[in-house]
């Protein structure tokens, strides 16, 4: 699963994070997009990289209890989320690929989503319903 910098490009054939450094677990999937939680912090961090090159997770709120974001990535690297926190309006940011960043709360990097991101998210929010505790 993702990682926030424990990437090893030596791994395998496109690289990958070894399973000791590993900060994510699976908790189940939507269609083939598993739905991942940070097993090692509270706060939800957004994952940087991802173990599989070219993937789409959701990423579950232990706190809430709740999908709340949608990661794109390519090449191992982020390179969009979707965020649909309870009470915001959806939206997305792009990353910066090359150093794998971006500067939070930049007005000019929230932008709406596509139509893809709105149907990854309507089957996110359909499966928050279904688990709701």
């Amino acid at each position: 699963m993702g990682s926030r910098g424990a990437f090893d490009s030596s791994m395998g054939r496109t690289g990958g994070i070894p399973k000791g450094k590993r900060e994510y677990s699976e908790i189940g999937k939507i269609g083939r997009i598993k739905i991942i939680q940070c097993d090692t912090k509270d706060n939800n961090p957004t994952p940087t990289y991802s173990n599989t090159a070219n993937t789409t997770y959701y990423s579950y709120n232990k706190k809430t209890g709740r999908i709340e974001h949608i990661y794109y990535y390519k090449n191992h690297k982020l390179v969009k989320s979707v965020d649909f926190k309870k009470g915001e309006k959806p939206h997305t940011h792009y990353w910066n690929s090359k150093v794998v960043g971006r500067k939070k709360h930049d007005k000019h990097n929230t932008h709406s989503l596509n139509d893809r991101d709105k149907r990854l998210m309507n089957n996110a929010l359909k499966w928050n319903k279904e688990h709701e505790k």
